[in-house]
């Protein structure tokens, strides 16, 4: 491959492993055994496969009409995001009930938003290195799967480590990432007038893909701050 194609290549495993993190930090703060985060990344494998499998059967058309809904799907998406995340603390600090292991569905679990991001990712790749369509998939599914299964053994941890892995810190991380979602509908409209369904020579703006990636962390870290602070104080 051309050193072009490569970093086309690299950016596509990339952007799948910082999706798959999203996956990873629901099951990393859930009270979910070893065994269940290996099916839920088993899942999004066998997706990533038959996504794989779709690429020149679907047409390109159909995507573009899915990704100007995806306006609708973020924000319903982001709703529930924020109302379970608030139930979720509500729940934990109340009455100490945990209903992380079904809240944490909402962050975790493949949601059209992430099938159409799979989708594109196997469309480019397919363009960039001459391999086969489920192998595509395939590539795609292992770096999810490995993706979900280093961030969440890695969240669980850490979190372990520092003292807030339960439902209440789920729930944080559950209203971060919806106030995030909250973002889409300046995003993707913007991005659906000024590009195409992404193939080989597709333009990336690294400025404002860093600025995203660093509004998140930059949430994700004031939740962590404010969460540990609240519990200094108690």
């Amino acid at each position: 491959m051309t050193d072009t194609t490569n970093l086309v290549a690299f950016g596509v495993l990339i952007g799948i492993a910082v999706l798959a993190l999203k996956t990873g930090l629901g099951c990393g703060f859930a009270s979910l055994r070893w065994k269940e985060v290996a099916y839920l990344a088993t899942v999004y494998l066998a997706v990533s496969i038959v996504v794989g499998c779709l690429v020149g059967v679907i047409p390109l058309d159909l995507t573009q009409n899915i990704l100007a809904a995806g306006v609708a799907m973020h924000l319903i998406i982001a709703a529930g995001l924020l109302y379970f995340g608030v139930r979720t603390k509500r729940k934990w600090i109340s009455c100490g009930c945990d209903i992380s292991r079904k809240t944490f569905l909402w962050l975790s679990l493949p949601c059209p938003v992430c099938i159409v991001a799979l989708f594109l990712a196997c469309t480019v790749l397919a363009g960039a290195i001459d391999k086969s369509n489920i192998v595509i998939g395939a590539i795609v599914g292992v770096v999810f799967f490995a993706g979900i299964c280093l961030s969440a053994f890695s969240i669980a941890f850490l979190a372990g480590r520092f003292g807030c892995r339960d439902p209440s810190a789920l729930g944080t991380a559950m209203i971060l990432f919806g106030l995030f979602y909250l973002l889409s509908p300046l995003i993707i409209p913007a991005y659906m007038q000024a590009q195409t369904v992404p193939m080989p020579g597709i333009r990336m703006d690294v400025g404002e893909t860093f600025l995203s990636f660093a509004l998140m962390a930059a949430l994700g870290i004031t939740g962590f701050v404010g969460y540990r602070y609240r519990r200094s104080n108690e």
